[in-house]
C-alpha cells in the first residue's frame, strides 16, 4: 500500500489494530543523508523486552575526620506488572520518492491473548480524562 504521509499509514494501522484487539506504539524512525524521513517502524505495544531497572540509595556518613564517605547499599526495585512480551507484530513504512510512502514490511504475529471489547477500555491508548475529572487550577 501506498500513503502520502507518515500520518496517514499511522492511522490506518492503528484502525487495523484496534479492530484486531492489540494496541500500537510508534517506534524508530531513521533519517536519509537529505533530513527526510526514510524509514518509521510502527510495533505492537507489547513488542520488546523492557531491561531491569535497579535504582542505588546512596547514603554519605560522616568519618571521624569531618569528611565525607560515600556509602552504596542496598538497591531497591519497583514493582511493576511487565507490558512488554516480544511480541513480532509491526508495519514498516519506507519512503518511496519524495511525496509517498510505501509499506515494506508487515508482520501480523501476535504471542498474547488479544483484548476483549469489554476490556478495551482500560488499555492506555484507550483511557480518555473526561473534563468534570481534570484538575481545575482556579
Amino acid at each position: 500500500m501506498q500513503f502520502l504521509s507518515i500520518e496517514d499509514g499511522f492511522k490506518l494501522y492503528k484502525t487495523y489494530t484496534e479492530a484486531c484487539g492489540f494496541n500500537v506504539r510508534k517506534a524508530t524512525t531513521t533519517k536519509s543523508k537529505k533530513g527526510d524521513v526514510a524509514f518509521k517502524y510502527f510495533l505492537c505495544n507489547k513488542a520488546g523486552f523492557k531491561e531491569k531497572r535497579k535504582a542505588q540509595v546512596v547514603d554519605n556518613l560522616k568519618d571521624n575526620e569531618g569528611g565525607d564517605v560515600v556509602v552504596q547499599s542496598s538497591s531497591i526495585s519497583r514493582k511493576r506488572l511487565g507490558t512488554r512480551v516480544g511480541c513480532k507484530a509491526k508495519m514498516v513504512l519506507k519512503l518511496l520518492n519524495k511525496s509517498s510512502y510505501v509499506v515494506t514490511i508487515f508482520h501480523e504475529g501476535r504471542t498474547y491473548p488479544l483484548y476483549t471489547p469489554s476490556s478495551r477500555k482500560f488499555q492506555k491508548a484507550s483511557r480518555k480524562i473526561s473534563m468534570l475529572h481534570k484538575k481545575n487550577d482556579f
